[in-house]
């Protein structure tokens, strides 16, 4: 029953992430931040699909990337950054937020190395 609603609150989430876009880019006069509040809100409608899962650490995994771009947009934008810049670097920067983050929650994704790395040779470089 729970995949079953999660997998109907999909396109529920992908519906109201258009509407979001749409208010937000008509009510600032930017398409940019419409696409950003596309993806925040999308970013929430997975935070919520895995609380309907009952996956908390997952839907906390997930919460970061949302609640750092909120707040990142809201910073650049109150430092008076143009919409476009606003929206890259809102989005880099929760991202980063989100691998730093990400690895301090039980359950979270870490970045792992699977290979060492050796020293080469000029030699093995040239013909």
């Amino acid at each position: 029953m729970r995949w079953t609603t999660a997998a109907l609150l999909r396109p529920v989430t992908f519906v109201l992430s258009i509407v979001a876009a749409v208010i937000v880019g008509n009510h600032t006069d930017s398409f940019w931040y419409g696409l950003l509040a596309w993806f925040i809100t999308m970013a929430v409608g997975r935070v919520v699909g895995a609380l309907v899962r009952s996956l908390p650490r997952r839907a906390l995994y997930k919460a970061i990337w949302p609640v750092a771009a909120t707040a990142f947009a809201l910073l650049f934008a109150a430092l008076g950054l143009q919409p476009w810049a606003n929206f890259f670097v809102s989005f880099i920067a929760a991202s980063l937020t989100k691998q730093a983050l990400g690895s301090r929650i039980p359950g979270g994704q870490t970045w792992t190395r699977t290979v060492e790395w050796r020293r080469f040779d000029l030699n093995e470089l040239l013909p």
